[in-house]
């Protein structure tokens, strides 16, 4: 049952843009330790759109190898068809992962049956329920709340990550399928709505902000599932300040770059060995890099250390 702190992993990389595979094991190892609930390998931030198939399914293999059954490992298989995606999604089963997730097939334009049948071969090919993951801004069309809720009385969804940000929408979705008596697993994908998606009743958020800040993350995650309103929303404040810090250090803060931005932070720390993202990905200026030392890592580090020894790992 997926539930808490999922980190969208950030995919560490060589200079010839393959993967980098001891820097993976490496910060895979750092997020299990520090408490996480799940491993979400091959999302934005794990920059799928540049890996090939046999490339997408070793960074699972590495994931399932760390997580050693510790915690789930969740694949994200999406691809522009429906035969691609479930050529992904079988691998990354044989691979070792838990769960399957699913953005919609991007580039071309479908009508919502195309995609409900596309959800429904990947979940056959699979032999379980999966994750729709719903980010419509990187898609031209996404399933509807109707669509989730009705795949999901199909046993064809088992929960969905919403990318989208759109609250409302999200809370909808969670009470509906709470009151249609569904166990639909929802999580939330904006680093900026994790207090929010606590308060209306998430499974849980895949914050990108968890590569970062896991323990602080996870302890956020704790004071919510006590009630303790106050701190949470101080703790998000805290990460509110982090990723304010990280824009401001970039020229061009757009969703592409800030997983140069994971990088950087990540290797300043030293959880990886390089900075290098896949191209036509540019690297940081040295002014950005200095921005970054200054701000973001130090106050990464200090959230981490602050976290009480008690609240740190599972």
């Amino acid at each position: 049952m997926l539930h808490g702190i999922i980190v969208p992993v950030v995919l560490p990389m060589t200079r010839d843009d393959t993967i980098d595979s001891r820097s993976l094991e490496c910060h895979l190892r750092h997020l299990v330790d520090a408490g996480v609930h799940g491993l979400w390998i091959n999302g934005t931030t794990g920059e799928f759109h540049a890996l090939d198939p046999e490339e997408r399914a070793a960074a699972v293999r590495v994931a399932a190898e760390v997580a050693d059954g510790r915690v789930p490992v969740v694949a994200h298989v999406g691809d522009a068809a429906t035969r691609l995606a479930v050529r992904h999604a079988r691998a990354a089963v044989a691979a070792g992962a838990d769960q399957v997730a699913v953005i919609a097939p991007y580039f071309a334009e479908f009508t919502r049956e195309e995609l409900r049948d596309h959800y429904r071969r990947i979940a056959e090919a699979v032999g379980f329920p999966i994750l729709h993951y719903h980010m419509p801004r990187l898609t031209k069309i996404s399933l509807t709340a109707d669509c989730v809720l009705d795949l999901a009385k199909e046993g064809v969804v088992a929960g969905i990550k919403d990318s989208d940000g759109d609250m409302v929408w999200f809370r909808q979705l969670v009470r509906r399928a709470a009151d249609l008596g569904l166990d639909l697993r929802c999580f939330t994908g904006g680093s900026s709505v994790s207090d929010l998606s606590f308060l209306v009743g998430a499974s849980g958020v895949t914050s990108s902000l968890g590569n970062l800040a896991p323990r602080h993350l996870v302890a956020m995650y704790g004071a919510a599932q006590t009630g303790d309103w106050a701190r949470v929303t101080r703790m998000q404040n805290q990460l509110e300040d982090v990723a304010d810090a990280m824009r401001r250090a970039r020229r061009t803060p757009t969703l592409s770059s800030i997983v140069s931005t994971y990088k950087y932070v990540l290797t300043a720390l030293g959880h990886l060995q390089a900075e290098h993202a896949a191209e036509p990905l540019a690297p940081l200026d040295e002014e950005e890099r200095q921005r970054l030392a200054s701000t973001v890592v130090p106050m990464v580090r200090a959230l981490e250390t602050a976290v009480p020894a008690k609240e740190r790992g599972q």
